[in-house]
């Protein structure tokens, strides 16, 4: 992430006459023909010639010699260049510094040669020798301290001595104290380099006397990365609030809050943006993925059809117009929009969805009709796997569980061992009796997933609801509880085991922890037959009628009240 925030400050800010490419990061592409015009005949053309063809055969070794042969008998500053890019490519770093030094020689005021030369003593752990030279370039400079030190910190950012960078430009920023800039250089370094508490301390101080770009992104990352989340949100809202019309910081701020998961403040981020460029695709895009994820289906729905009218992203659009009109249970609608998502990120899901959808609304001929073209077409193991589970879970609508597990089999058969597979058998085989294959299943998946928490959860629950296994139960679902405490459904097995072993007041106080959690009509079924059980018949009444009352086709609690109550 820093990494990528360094270069994007340093965009458009290039050394001047550097064509802005990276001479420490020279690769075959880079390295152009040289023009042989004004070159002499004699030795040089032909070591000139030999230096070529070598390289044109990849004998790098043979081209750096004969390109420093010329480069030292030439005063032609574009061939010492040559020889600096190709020896820095065969990562020969005496000759790149000899010939860096001598394209000093030829142009001194150029200052890409002694980056280089800085760079590579960095390689080599010459911290003193890289200091000299970046000092000198510091000494010297004649451009605004701006474009100077983002310029070393594109050269310095890509060098992965980090112990070596830190030691050059933390001697910079000492010996330049005053100037804002190069606090800011060895902030940013060491921020890369993952010190994070002295990047701080220098972005701080570089901050007290210039508004540097960059500087308050660069500062919450790394409050970030100290785990100081609210620091960093106060911090970058600071900016905000002191430059109001910056759309840069802004923008900065916003993405900083999509980061941490503050989504609603995003959107409203987002939604200011927007006033400022209501044409901006990127911003609708990411307004209406924002108020999805909030849950503001009316808002998500108007920015996906404007973009849609607009012409622009109209896959990602498409699909969560479908998916917007599936959370508002307008499921043809919905349908529609999926059949237009023809762009491959999306392509598929939105074929998996239309198959659930076409389930939901009782046209299960059709969704298995459409899953099995699906299977017709060339399909990784993933896509595979999840074309079989939604087949198996339509099937397992129709209450048809003996065809979902011969579904299972069939696609275990293509990816043996597939955890999500198994289990979703072990689940169709608890329907129709068959304890044994979900036993296996299960312990299948235990075998090379031990701490799988649903695995040891649905485990122990059947052992604890279907066997008198109550001890070996009790472990599974004890380690489950372990690994994810705070899961309902969990809770409620370890609710329903502590029940089964006598543990009534403890099953009570699990079983009302996992309905306060998850309002769930299986939860309340446990609940009420313990209670009921212990002798609190008023209150397992009550449990149940409201439970039921919420979900009146729900079986189970129907068959629990018809159990207890005459």
């Amino acid at each position: 992430m820093l990494f990528a925030l360094i270069l994007s400050a340093c965009a458009g800010l290039q050394t001047p006459g550097s064509g802005g490419e990276s001479l420490v990061q020279s690769d075959p592409a880079q390295i152009n023909r040289l023009d042989p015009q004004g070159i002499a005949r004699g030795n040089d053309a032909y070591h000139l010639m030999v230096a070529e063809v070598a390289m044109h055969r990849g004998q790098v070794e043979l081209a750096v010699k004969n390109y420093l042969l010329v480069a030292k008998s030439q005063n032609n500053p574009a061939i010492a260049e040559r020889a600096v890019r190709v020896a820095v490519y065969g990562q020969d770093f005496e000759a790149a510094t000899e010939a860096a030094q001598r394209w000093i020689e030829l142009a001194p005021d150029r200052i890409e040669a002694r980056q280089i030369i800085a760079a590579i003593y960095i390689r080599q752990d010459k911290v003193e020798e890289a200091y000299q030279y970046l000092d000198e370039i510091i000494e010297n400079s004649q451009v605004a301290d701006e474009q100077l030190f983002f310029s070393l910190l594109a050269v310095l950012a890509r060098e992965k001595n980090t112990e070596a960078v830190l030691a050059v430009t933390r001697r910079i920023a000492e010996k330049y104290s005053d100037r804002a800039y190069a606090q800011f250089f060895h902030g940013m370094m060491a921020a890369q380099g993952e010190q994070h508490k002295e990047a701080l301390e220098y972005l701080d101080e570089a901050m007290k006397t210039e508004d540097i770009r960059g500087a308050h992104n660069a500062r919450s990352q790394v409050l970030l990365k100290l785990g100081r989340r609210e620091e960093a949100v106060v911090s970058l809202r600071k900016a905000v609030d002191k430059k109001p019309n910056d759309q840069r910081l802004r923008l900065t701020y916003a993405r900083l809050l999509v980061d941490v998961r503050y989504y609603e403040k995003a959107r409203v981020e987002f939604k200011k943006l927007h006033q400022g460029s209501p044409k901006d695709v990127e911003l609708i895009y990411t307004l209406g993925l924002l108020s999805l994820e909030s849950q503001l289906l009316e808002e998500a729905e108007k920015y996906m059809l404007m973009l849609v009218e607009m012409g622009e992203r109209q896959g990602e659009a498409q699909y969560y117009l479908g998916r917007v009109n599936e959370d508002q249970g307008r499921y043809e609608e919905a349908i529609e929009w999926f059949e237009q998502v023809h762009i491959g990120e999306y392509l598929f899901d939105a074929r998996l969805r239309i198959a659930n959808l076409l389930g939901e609304t009782g046209r299960f001929d059709a969704a298995h009709e459409h899953l099995q073209s699906m299977l017709k077409g060339s399909q990784s193991n993933g896509s595979l796997v999840r074309i079989y589970l939604t087949e198996g879970e339509l099937l397992r609508a129709e209450k048809r569980y003996n065809d979902a597990m011969d579904v299972y089999s069939t696609a275990l058969d293509i990816v043996p061992g597939n955890s999500d597979l198994l289990y979703a058998r072990a689940l169709a085989a608890e329907k129709v009796g068959r304890i044994d294959i979900l036993e296996n299943d299960l312990k299948t998946i235990l075998e090379t997933e031990p701490n799988n928490a649903h695995a040891l959860n649905a485990l122990g629950f059947t052992l604890a609801d279907q066997t008198d296994r109550y001890e070996e139960a009790y472990d599974y679902l004890k380690r489950a509880i372990e690994i994810m405490p705070d899961d309902a459904a969990i809770i409620d097995s370890y609710g329903w085991i502590n029940y089964r072993l006598g543990n009534y007041e403890e099953a009570i106080r699990l079983l009302r922890n996992a309905l306060s959690r998850f309002d769930d009509g299986e939860i309340a079924a446990h609940l009420g037959e313990v209670l009921w059980v212990s002798g609190n018949q008023e209150e397992a009444k009550t449990v149940w009628k409201k439970a039921l009352k919420k979900a009146p086709d729900d079986t189970l609690l129907q068959e629990i009240m018809e159990r207890f109550i005459p």
